[in-house]
Order: structure tokens, then C-alpha cells, then sequence
């Protein structure tokens, strides 16, 4: 009798066994069509993030309040730099006006550069700005990392 229990006894945990790994099986193959569709859905959602958010930019670039910030910055920035430049200039004309002509020559292109930096430089500030509201509205709660240091 004792050898009979042990031979059912192990017929049943050998039944147990597979029917164990039967159900670990389907659980394998139920976990891996989740995953799939996972990978699946997390492709389609970056695909509308991008497109998202180059609508976004889009737009941000082609609103008329942009046009107006750019139009304020480039006023402030242009208007002091050509009236000190000019008023110096017509000042020294009137006075010595053959010294000033070879200075004219030479300092036109330091004047260019100048104003190209100011705008570079203003443009630089209108870019951080547009940065950091596009990364609150794409990631509200969380803080934007530190913009690295701009070149020369």
C-alpha cells in the first residue's frame, strides 16, 4: 500500500509539474504579445509627440505676438546702437571732417560686428525664452536643465 501511494503521489505532482508549466507557457506567450503591443504603442505615441511637437513649433514661430517680441527686441537694440553711433559720428564729421573719413573706413566693419552681436545676443535671450516655455508645456512639473554656456 505504501509503495502504491508513493507511485500516485508522484503521478499526481508529475500531472501537477505540467499542468504548472503548461499555465507558465501561456503566461510566457500572454507576457510577450503585452510587451509587443507595448513597444508598439510607445512608437505611435513618440510618432505624435514629434508631430506634436513640431505643430507646436510651428505655430510658436508663426504667431503674430512672436513677430511682435522680435520687432520690440530689435527696436531696443538697434535704436540706441545707431543713434549713439550717429550722433558721435556727424559730431567728429563737423569738427575734423578729414580725420573721420579714414576712421569711417576702418570702423565700419567693428560697427557691423557689433550690431551682429547684439542681435546675435537678443536672439540668444528670444531662444531661451521660447525653450523654456515649449518645456514647461511639454513637460509641466519639472524643471528645465541649466542651458550650457553659449560660445564666443
Amino acid at each position: 500500500m505504501v509503495v502504491g501511494v508513493a507511485f500516485a503521489t508522484g503521478e499526481g505532482a508529475s500531472g501537477v509539474v505540467a499542468a504548472a508549466r503548461r499555465a507558465a507557457g501561456r503566461g510566457r506567450r500572454r507576457i510577450d504579445g503585452l510587451a509587443g503591443r507595448g513597444a508598439a504603442e510607445r512608437t505611435r505615441w513618440r510618432r505624435r509627440a514629434t508631430w506634436a511637437a513640431g505643430a507646436t513649433a510651428n505655430a510658436i514661430a508663426t504667431a503674430p505676438v512672436i513677430d511682435r517680441v522680435v520687432d520690440s527686441q530689435l527696436q531696443r537694440v538697434l535704436r540706441p546702437v545707431v543713434h549713439a553711433v550717429l550722433d558721435e559720428v556727424l559730431a567728429l564729421l563737423e569738427t575734423e571732417p578729414e580725420r573721420i573719413r579714414p576712421l569711417l573706413r576702418g570702423q565700419r566693419e567693428g560697427l557691423v560686428d557689433e550690431l551682429l552681436e547684439r542681435l546675435r545676443a537678443g536672439a540668444e535671450a528670444g531662444d531661451t525664452a521660447v525653450d523654456r516655455l515649449t518645456f514647461r508645456v511639454f513637460h509641466p512639473g519639472s524643471r528645465p536643465e541649466p542651458a550650457p554656456p553659449s560660445g564666443p
